[in-house]
């Protein structure tokens, strides 16, 4: 791989299969995660093999060496959260243990969660599915054929229309489903079906798949199934929320962390209900994972246990209490974790960002005021380019150090010098690309002049009658290349100070982050404030 080869947050973010806030995280709190080796403060970019030894490193690389590496140009085939395959596999590790019955999927697309279940459960218990689309049908009978479940009943058809499964209504132990969200029957069908909790607003498909498993539960017997943030909130879903709570068959909701498992953008629960045998459940059992790492997750029951037994994640809790005018199935809500003692990190903290605010000023460099302002004979960049000491290149190729890169923009010229080779980047073709020849123009020269207030105002030109700064028409003084260096050296420290910015900003705020804690959470009172 070569040693060059750079990549953003964004990026670092899919091959530990997190969020782009838990990378800043990242860059904030170790101080030995990599520094940013190109671009913009905004966009930096960073080594791909020190990103890679450092997340192995960590424990936070999904697939170290596999198909989730990115080569160069290249985004991963396969990316999961943590070290889930699939959320499958995270249903698949909350199913109670059962040595015989029936496990059934009514939607069960490729089959994964057949599949998870079989290797979860063993070769006892007895798999069937069904799915509206027989390509689906195929892929996961072949799926379950390849972990020795060829026995497995797979069939076409839906809950909502020619239902194949129909003779295991009421009959089922465990009924799992990734639901589909909307689908043709469902739409075509929902009004006719006896809703056992009521029928369910258009904009909440998730609570009729979710009735649609439970009516195939027998009494004892469990239906689990992941369920959008949205279903638990949304005013349009109150009604059947309250309706499962009465009925004491809503048994468990577990909110998870976001981007737990591949393809769940956005907060998600995974909701389990029971079909009482003699009296129904007036408690619910809510557990948060929101703020758990994604290699902390649960996979099995001894894990499972040691979750339900720390009170500062899980809380069993009465029905009634959920049962207020929003019905809202919010475990965050309802547990309280214990104040932390954040005095010491808060006078860390406090101590870093003065150490930092002292350097940056040490760095910040001084110039000598000049009593008469400079008058700077003026030439065009398009003179330039006529002359050659510039040329405008490939805006998604490669860039080599020294390349003025020029974003377009409505208002300023806001061009930044390449200090190390990049690799081609297709987002960086609304950028502009200077390479200067550098006997002739210092890049830095340009791009300070560029950034000047006065081309600001005057290199203005239409496209399409909308106002928009002409980059050839922005003027660069005309001086010996002596004295373009000295306001290049100028401009670079500057630049760096730009940087040394962002880095005090991300303590300043992680401070008062700190601080707001402890105030909310009564660990400080107020008259400590600036002893």
């Amino acid at each position: 791989m070569p040693a060059n080869d750079e990549i953003k947050a964004a990026d670092i973010a899919r091959l530990a299969g997190v969020g782009r806030a838990a990378v800043s995280n990242w860059r904030r709190r170790h101080a030995d995660f990599p520094d940013p080796v190109g671009g913009p403060p905004t966009s930096p970019t960073f080594p791909l093999p020190e990103v890679e030894a450092w997340l192995r490193d960590n424990g936070k690389l999904v697939d170290p060496g596999g198909d989730a590496t990115l080569a160069r140009g290249s985004t991963p085939t396969r990316l999961t959260g943590g070290t889930h395959e699939d959320l499958a596999d995270v249903v698949a590790g909350l199913l109670p243990p059962l040595r015989r019955g029936v496990v059934l999927d009514p939607a069960c697309g490729p089959g994964q969660m057949l599949v998870a279940a079989a290797q979860r459960l063993g070769s006892s218990v007895r798999l069937v599915g069904q799915d509206a689309y027989p390509t689906n049908v195929g892929v996961a009978t072949r799926a379950l054929a390849s972990v020795g479940r060829r026995d497995a009943e797979i069939a076409v058809g839906s809950p909502f229309e020619a239902d194949a499964l129909a003779r295991y209504r009421g009959a089922a132990d465990l009924v799992i489903c990734q639901a589909p969200g909307r689908s043709r029957q469902l739409e075509e069908s929902s009004l006719e079906l006896p809703w056992e909790f009521g029928p369910p607003h258009a904009v909440d498909p998730n609570l009729a798949w979710l009735q649609a498993c439970y009516s195939y539960a027998r009494p004892g017997g469990h239906a689990i199934m992941p369920m959008p943030y949205a279903a638990s909130v949304r005013s349009s879903g109150r009604r059947i929320r309250s309706d499962l709570l009465r009925a004491g068959v809503l048994d468990q909701v577990v909110a998870m962390p976001e981007r737990f498992a591949r393809r769940t953008a956005g907060p998600w629960q995974i909701w389990m209900l029971r079909r009482p045998v003699d009296r129904p459940n007036y408690t619910v059992r809510l557990v948060d994972l929101t703020d758990v790492e994604h290699d902390e997750i649960p996979t099995n029951a001894e894990e499972w246990r040691a979750v339900y037994d720390d009170d500062t994640l899980t809380r069993e809790v009465p029905s009634i209490e959920l049962l207020d005018e929003d019905v809202l199935l919010v475990p965050a809500r309802h547990i309280e974790p214990p104040a932390r003692d954040v005095s010491g990190e808060y006078a860390r903290l406090r101590a870093g960002l003065a150490k930092s605010v002292r350097t940056l000023d040490a760095k910040l460099p001084a110039f000598r005021r000049n009593n008469e302002p400079v008058t700077f004979p003026l030439t065009t960049v398009m003179d330039l380019l006529r002359a050659g000491a510039i040329a405008f290149v490939d805006r998604g190729g490669e860039l080599k150090v020294g390349d003025v890169v020029v974003p377009s923009g409505p208002n300023r010229f806001d061009a930044a010098v390449v200090a190390k080779p990049m690799v081609a980047d297709p987002d960086r073709a609304a950028a502009e690309v200077i390479r200067c020849d550098q006997d002739l123009l210092d890049p830095y020269f340009l791009a300070c002049f560029l950034r000047s207030e006065a081309n600001r105002r005057t290199a203005g030109g239409t496209l399409g009658g909308t106002l928009r700064l002409d980059l050839r028409r922005a003027r660069i003084p005309r001086v010996p290349l002596a004295e373009q260096r000295r306001y290049g050296d100028a401009f670079r420290r500057l630049i760096a100070v730009t940087d040394e910015i962002d880095g005090v900003a991300a303590k300043a705020t992680g401070a008062v982050r700190t601080a707001v804690y402890g105030l909310t959470s009564g660990a400080f009172v107020p008259d400590e404030i600036g002893t």
